[in-house]
C-alpha cells in the first residue's frame, strides 16, 4: 500500500513594493517607507515585545476628533484588553517622531500629544518618541487637573499594570533590536541637554550600563536602578535616584579596578539627566539581552569615539565577524577553545567581541548538550566557562587610554576578557612597554592575530629606533628606508606576536595588494606566511567613518620556521600558480557581505 503523501501547505509570498513597509500591527497592511515611519514601527514592536502589550489592543493612526476641527490621526492608541476601538476608550497615545525632531517642535512636538490626550476624555498616559523619550500622565481628576492637567512621568506602564513602578527584576524584560534606538537617544540627549562633548557623553552613559548590569546581577527586591514617576519630577526624588546610583558605581569601580583605577571617579551626570538615562533603560534586562542586540546597540554610539586623527577607524560589526569565522575555520574544531587570540589595535574592541560571542556559541553548544536541552542550565554554565577562557586567551592593545577603556567595558559588557586589554604602542620595542603590558603580551606568544591597524601616511613613523627592528625597513631597498605609515609596520609586527603556524586576519588598503611601488612588501609577505585568502571589501564598508579607502582582509598562516624562505620572482609575487590554499573573494557591497554570499566557498 502506497504510503501517504505528506500534506501540502500554502506559504503566504508577499510582495513588498518599492517604498512601502509592512505594517507590524495591522497584517497586511503596507505603509509608506519614511525615516518617521521606521520610528513608529520600532515603537509598535516595543510595546508589544516590551511592553508586553496585545496586537489586538493597539491601532495605527487611529482618528481622534480634537475641538471642531476635522478628526487628527494619532500614530498609535493603546486601548483596554479586548475593549473597542473608539476615541473614549483610549488609555494611552503614542506619538513617534523622526530622531531629529526636538520635543519642543510646533507641530510634531509634545504640544501636539497634550492636544490628542485633552480630547481624549479617558487617556490617561502618553508617550513621545523622537529625539528624546518623554512620558506623560494625565490628571483625570478635573477639579485637580485645572491646574496642571499633565505631569511627567517616567514611562507609560507596562501591560497589565495601573501605573509605572520602581522595578523589580522579574518585571524586566530581554531588549530587542530597538535597543540601538534607546542607546542612541539617551546618548544624544546627555550631548545636547547635559552639553556634554560626544566623547563624554559616551563614557558616562557607559558607566550606567555598567551599573544597570551590576544591580541586575547583585539587586533584589525593589532594583536600585529604577526611577518612579514621583522622582522623576522633583529635585528631592532626583537627588534620592543619584544617591542609589552614586552606591551601585562605588561597587561597580570595586568589581573593575583596571576599568576604573581611580578611586575617586564618580558618574558626573546633573541629576535630571541621569533620571533621563535611568527610564530609558530601567524595563530592559541587560544581562538577558542577546549579544547581538547589545552589539548592536552598543556600535550605535562607539563610533564617537574613533580617533581619525590618530588614523584609527571604527570597524562594522560584520566585518569583525567575518574575520573571526574564517580565522576559526582554518583550525579543527577540537583546537577552538584553546586559541591564544590578541587585536594589536583593539580600539573599540570590535574583533574581541566577535570572538567573545563565537566562543560563546562554541560553549553554548557544548553545555546545551551535556545538560540534555536544557537552556537555562547550559547558559548558567556557559557564562562562567566563558568568563574564564576569555581571561585565559583572548587579549587587545591599544595606545590610547580612552580606547582601551571603550574596549574594556565593550567586553565587560558581553562576557568579560576586560583585564587582558593594555595600553601600549604596538610598533615600539616590546622592552619599552610599562609592566602591566608587557607582563600580559609577548612576541610570538599567540595563535591567532586580527586586527584594523591605523592607515594614514599622514602619520608616518619616523623613529629610526623604531623602524630598525622591522625587516620591511630595509627589505628590497638600497638604503634602509627612513619613514613608513604605520599599516605597513603593523604586518610585520603582527606576524612577530604570532607562534609558527599562527593565523593573521588583518584590514589592509588596498594599495599594499596592487600598487606596484609596494610590491616589495608582497614579497616580504611570501617569505614569511602562507596566503590563506584575501576579501575585497565594499567601498562603503568604512563610510560612517567618514572614509572611502578601499580595502579588503588579508588572511595568512605564519610559516613554521621563520628562517625558511620561499624563492620568488618579482613579476610572480602574487601569482595563484603555487600550491597555496587560497580563497580570494571579491564583496561588491554591504548586502552580500552581511549575507555571506561567495564566502562559503571551498579552498583549494
Amino acid at each position: 500500500m502506497a504510503a501517504d503523501k505528506p500534506a501540502e501547505t500554502t506559504v503566504e509570498v508577499v510582495s513588498i513594493p518599492p517604498g512601502k513597509m509592512p505594517c507590524y500591527i495591522h497584517h497586511g497592511v503596507l505603509r509608506k517607507e519614511t525615516p518617521e515611519e521606521h520610528v513608529r514601527q520600532r515603537v509598535a514592536r516595543s510595546l508589544v515585545e516590551e511592553y508586553g502589550y496585545d496586537r489586538d489592543d493597539l491601532h495605527i493612526e487611529f482618528p481622534v476628533k480634537v475641538g471642531s476641527g476635522r478628526a487628527k490621526r494619532v500614530d498609535i492608541a493603546i486601548f483596554p484588553p479586548g475593549a473597542e476601538h473608539k476615541q473614549e476608550l483610549i488609555k494611552t497615545i503614542v506619538e513617534a517622531k523622526r530622531e531629529d525632531v526636538r520635543p519642543s517642535d510646533k507641530k510634531a512636538g509634545i504640544e501636539q500629544l497634550k492636544s490628542y490626550m485633552s480630547a481624549s476624555l479617558r487617556c490617561k498616559w502618553g508617550l513621545w518618541v523622537g529625539a528624546e523619550m518623554l512620558a506623560l500622565e494625565k490628571e483625570l481628576d478635573e477639579k485637580k487637573s485645572s491646574k496642571n492637567p499633565f505631569l511627567d512621568a517616567t514611562d507609560i506602564p507596562l501591560a497589565g499594570a495601573e501605573k509605572p513602578k520602581r522595578l523589580h527584576f522579574s518585571d524586566l524584560v530581554p531588549a530587542t533590536n530597538g535597543l540601538s534606538s534607546v542607546f542612541r537617544r539617551a546618548h544624544n540627549y546627555l550631548h545636547v541637554n547635559a552639553s556634554l562633548p560626544k566623547e563624554k557623553a559616551f563614557f558616562e552613559f557607559l558607566k550606567l550600563i555598567f551599573c544597570k548590569i551590576y544591580d541586575e546581577t547583585e539587586g533584589h527586591g525593589d532594583l536600585a536602578f529604577s526611577v518612579t514617576s514621583e522622582e522623576k519630577k522633583n529635585a528631592l526624588g532626583q537627588k534620592k535616584l543619584a544617591g542609589r546610583i552614586s552606591e551601585i558605581f562605588k561597587k561597580v569601580r570595586e568589581r573593575y579596578p583596571f576599568i576604573f583605577p581611580d578611586i575617586s571617579e564618580k558618574i558626573e551626570l546633573d541629576n535630571r539627566s541621569l533620571a533621563y538615562c535611568v527610564a530609558e533603560l530601567q524595563k530592559f534586562s541587560l544581562i538577558q539581552t542577546g549579544s547581538d542586540v547589545k552589539g548592536e546597540a552598543y556600535e550605535e554610539i562607539v563610533n564617537v569615539t574613533s580617533r581619525r586623527d590618530h588614523g584609527a577607524f571604527f570597524t562594522p560589526r560584520n566585518v569583525c565577524d567575518l574575520a573571526i569565522n574564517m580565522l576559526f575555520s582554518t583550525y579543527p574544531k577540537s583546537e577552538h577553545l584553546k586559541l591564544k587570540i590578541l587585536d594589536p589595535a583593539c580600539g573599540t574592541g570590535g574583533f574581541l567581541r566577535a570572538t567573545l560571542i563565537y566562543l560563546n556559541d562554541v560553549i553554548f553548544d557544548q553545555e546545551h548538550q551535556k545538560w540534555g536541552g536544557d537552556e537555562k542550565e547550559a547558559q548558567r554554565h556557559t557564562s562562567s566557562r566563558l568568563k574564564s577562557l576569555c581571561d585565559q586567551n583572548i587579549y587587545g592593545i591599544d595606545k590610547l587610554a580612552e580606547l582601551v577603556r571603550a574596549s574594556q567595558m565593550n567586553l565587560a559588557l558581553h562576557g568579560d576578557g576586560s583585564t587582558n586589554v593594555v595600553r601600549a604602542n604596538s610598533l615600539t620595542p616590546v622592552g619599552e612597554w610599562d609592566g602591566s603590558a608587557s607582563d600580559k603580551v609577548g612576541l610570538e606568544q599567540f595563535d591567532v592575530v586580527v586586527t584594523n591597524p591605523p592607515f594614514g601616511s599622514r602619520l608616518p613613523i619616523d623613529d629610526p629606533h623604531i623602524l630598525e627592528q622591522y625587516e620591511l625597513s630595509t627589505f628590497g631597498a638600497k638604503a634602509p628606508r627612513t619613514s613608513m605609515p604605520p599599516e605597513h609596520l603593523f604586518i610585520e609586527r603582527c606576524l612577530q606576536f604570532l607562534k609558527p603556524g599562527g593565523r593573521l586576519a588583518i584590514v589592509l588598503p588596498d594599495s599594499i595588494l596592487t600598487n606596484p611601488g609596494l610590491e616589495f612588501i608582497r614579497k616580504w609577505i611570501l617569505t614569511q606566511a602562507w596566503l590563506i585568502g584575501s576579501v575585497d571589501l565594499p567601498r562603503e564598508m568604512f563610510a560612517r567613518s567618514d572614509t572611502h579607502t578601499l580595502t579588503s582582509v588579508l588572511l595568512l598562516k605564519n610559516l613554521l620556521n621563520r628562517k625558511q624562505t620561499l624563492s620568488l620572482a618579482a613579476e610572480s609575487c602574487l601569482s595563484m600558480t603555487y600550491s597555496w590554499q587560497l580563497l580570494i573573494v571579491s564583496v561588491g557591497t554591504c548586502e552580500e557581505l552581511l549575507s555571506g554570499k561567495g564566502l562559503l566557498m571551498e579552498t583549494k
